[in-house]
């Protein structure tokens, strides 16, 4: 990944991250409560897909319930 492309992602998450905390009213911890809510549906959403979804439906494709740092 060039340094260009990496400065627009990270541009793009602040902004991402400003719009959250602007819908929150500035209340840090709200937000913040709020995006942590997100990930915890999100994660069970994927648990439950893969108890569903065949080894062979999903193309060799298993879901990783870690974040790449």
């Amino acid at each position: 990944m060039s340094a260009a492309v990496k400065i627009e992602k990270a541009e793009a998450d602040i902004d991402k991250a400003q719009m959250i905390l602007d819908a929150f009213g500035g209340n840090a911890l709200a937000a913040l409560r709020s995006v942590v809510a997100d990930a915890e549906h999100l994660c069970a959403e994927l648990e439950t897909a893969s108890l569903y979804l065949s080894h062979g439906a999903a193309g060799g494709w298993t879901p990783s319930f870690e974040r790449d740092r």
